[in-house]
């Protein structure tokens, strides 16, 4: 081996290393409550337009819709400005910052899979079902199918870093790379998508008519089927 191949090599091998982050990666915590379910004090014909009407507004796609059974099937695709928010992956406990932060908060797993720019594509669709509970009252509850897809960009070219599907009561776990090393990476909702939907309907209807959030029983609307996590 050449003076200058070695020494070209051990410059490279010097600044990987000092690129990477040691740590541990801690699994996201199950949220003690999941806001997907809401009653609000409204009939179910001015609840079910309200929903319609904050569908329309906001950045899902109506797929379908039957008011007789009060299911609405939402899609999305690949939301705009801050993917993060919406997603719960985790955090790399280090001392060392990351290179750079895709993800809102630092700690994120995300931010250390790669030490180039990290994008994040999230799509997928809800299923949102209006119930009546009276002449006066309804539940909203939303269900939602998550497809995240993390992304590594060198020049002009894209690479991926790992992908995850899960839904808003089930998570997934995958192996990515986080520092350099194979990492089984749990991602979960944050329960944003949901709660922002609900707290939408709510500000929509008439003052006096927003509810409150109520534990949905598990029968109370079908999950949306997911994939079961590869291993």
């Amino acid at each position: 081996m050449s003076k200058t191949l070695a020494a070209t090599l051990i410059t490279t091998s010097s600044l990987l290393g000092g690129c990477v982050a040691s740590g541990i990666y801690q699994p996201p915590q199950a949220p003690q409550t999941l806001d997907y379910s809401r009653e609000v004090n409204a009939n179910f014909d001015t609840a079910w337009t309200t929903i319609t009407n904050v569908a329309g507004a906001t950045f899902f796609n109506i797929k379908n819709f039957d008011k007789g059974s009060g299911l609405m099937t939402l899609e999305y695709d690949n939301i705009r400005g801050n993917v993060g928010s919406y997603v719960n992956c985790g955090e790399f406990a280090s001392s060392q910052a990351p290179s750079k932060t895709s993800h809102p908060n630092p700690k994120s797993v995300i931010n250390y899979m790669s030490i180039n720019d990290i994008e994040m594509h999230l799509s997928g669709r809800a299923n949102v079902m209006a119930r009546p509970v009276s002449d006066s009252k309804t539940m909203v509850q939303v269900n939602s199918e998550y497809f995240l897809t993390v992304t590594k960009r060198i020049g002009d070219k894209t690479h991926k870093l790992g992908e995850w599907h899960f839904s808003s009561r089930e998570p997934d776990t995958q192996t990515a790379d986080v520092s350099y090393t194979p990492t089984r990476v749990t991602c979960q909702s944050s329960n944003k998508l949901e709660n922002d939907f609900l707290t939408e309907v709510g500000a929509r209807l008439p003052a006096g008519n927003v509810g409150t959030s109520q534990p949905a029983p598990d029968s109370a609307i079908a999950p949306v089927a997911k994939k079961k996590s590869r291993k």
